[in-house]
């Protein structure tokens, strides 16, 4: 008996686009990037001398590749324009030496950030970022029994252990939950999702408390729901408008109601009071700076210094040291303070060019690289207006907001190759 002569056919369907990923950056300059991100993590005594090796390796780098950063730096032009001003108030800041340092290293900010996109992929980055928070929490564990009043970062700095614990949480979470990522990462990454979580609970920062827990919810909510219902036709796009009119609907409900305390029992549940503990004697005090020098503010480094009343006023109500620097607790307060309505509206438009990027990346591909970059994103922007994070040079949360924009602009960016056929074989 002769069997039949199976004879596949192929079918063509269609086409389909083709991209190939960014390039990977070799693990020697992964190792770099981590060393960077961890002594712009933590501060420590005696490394001012490695942050200095590190800038001018950068700088290196971008001289070497420059047909790879330059493109990433003009497309990432809204970065470079506030340091740009901040480097040129100089010219009437009442300490020109000093502002010019402070120039020069809010200039070098962004240009770390585009020279580690240009080179590293998004979930490279965001590796180098966790390791550097995980080396960070065991680097606090000597100075535990001190949490409640900053550890490591020393005394009254307990806001600022609590964030950075927060998102090493955060990072190690979002490594946890990527399917993508390495198996042995995505182990060592796990046990430090409770620890850092308990370090910030230590910190005794009911606000960052409330960040982790959103944040944690965020992260599961993507991992094991909306990156499923991406399968169905328009379903995202019908869930994320339906929530948004039932905010918005919620907000008009609230806001309308008769004798509202909402916002009070808010505050007190978060330990915080109208005041958001002292912190609206010194925005006055910022307002009013702010009208005696409208257009271009007092100049970098022109107002915490010891003989400047006002600052040192501020310095004795809140029981510093003379001449203690402090900080307005507000980065755009800051802004307005030291370069005036024209700083403040190119920091308004960094702000604004970040979101976009951050939000226009996730929706275009909805991974839990994009997604971990949302979620911090949201966290960033909304403690800008009770601390001065975004104010400060080379810190986390810099970092991770500059690089939510450019991570797709550099190494992290899919490449159109063509079109590809689909095709498919029939069996007869």
């Amino acid at each position: 008996m002769v069997k039949p002569i199976q004879v596949n056919e192929k079918k063509v369907l269609g086409f389909a686009n083709l991209y190939r990923t960014g390039r990977k950056a070799p693990v020697w300059e992964q190792a770099l990037v981590t060393i960077w991100f961890f002594v712009t993590y933590l501060p420590l005594d005696g490394v001012t001398p490695i942050r200095y090796l590190m800038v001018a390796y950068f700088i290196g780098i971008a001289g070497m590749y420059y047909r790879d950063v330059l493109p990433v730096v003009l497309k990432a032009w809204p970065l470079f324009l506030l340091p740009i001003l901040g480097l040129l108030s100089f010219m009437w800041s009442d300490y020109p030496s000093e502002a010019i340092r402070s120039g020069v290293l809010m200039l070098l900010t962004p240009l770390t950030i585009v020279v580690i996109g240009a080179r590293l992929n998004t979930r490279q980055v965001l590796r180098c970022l966790m390791f550097a928070g995980i080396m960070t929490a065991i680097y606090a564990v000597p100075s535990i029994s001190t949490f409640a009043i900053g550890g490591p970062y020393g005394s009254g700095a307990k806001n600022l252990l609590a964030i950075q614990m927060l998102f090493a949480m955060l990072l190690s979470l979002a490594t946890a939950l990527n399917q993508k990522e390495f198996l042995w990462i995505r182990l060592v990454a796990a046990p430090f999702v409770p620890i850092c979580f308990v370090f910030q609970y230590m910190a005794h920062s009911a606000t960052s408390l409330v960040f982790a827990v959103v944040g944690i919810v965020g992260l599961l909510t993507v991992r094991y729901l909306w990156m499923s219902i991406g399968r169905i036709r328009h379903l995202r796009t019908s869930i994320l408008m339906a929530s948004v009119t039932l905010a918005l609907t919620a907000a008009v409900v609230v806001l309308n109601m008769p004798e509202n305390t909402i916002e009070d029992d808010f505050l007190n549940m978060l330990g915080k009071d109208s005041t958001f503990s002292g912190r609206s004697a010194i925005w006055r005090e910022a307002a009013l700076v702010s009208q005696e020098n409208p257009v271009w503010g007092v100049g970098l480094e022109s107002f915490w210094q010891y003989d400047v009343g006002a600052a040192q006023t501020l310095n004795e109500n809140d029981f510093k040291p003379f001449g203690t620097k402090l900080s307005f607790h507000s980065s755009f307060w800051e802004v307005r303070v030291h370069l005036g309505i024209v700083g403040l509206s190119l920091f308004l438009l960094i702000i604004g060019w970040c979101s976009y990027r951050t939000l226009w990346s996730w929706f275009r591909t909805p991974t839990m690289d994009t997604s971990a970059l949302v979620i911090t994103a949201v966290i960033i922007l909304t403690s800008t207006f009770t601390e001065s994070y975004l104010w400060s040079t080379f810190n986390t949360l810099v970092n991770l907001l500059y690089f939510g924009a450019v991570t797709t602009l550099g190494a992290g960016k899919r490449v159109f190759q063509g079109r590809v056929p689909v095709i498919i074989q029939e069996a007869s």
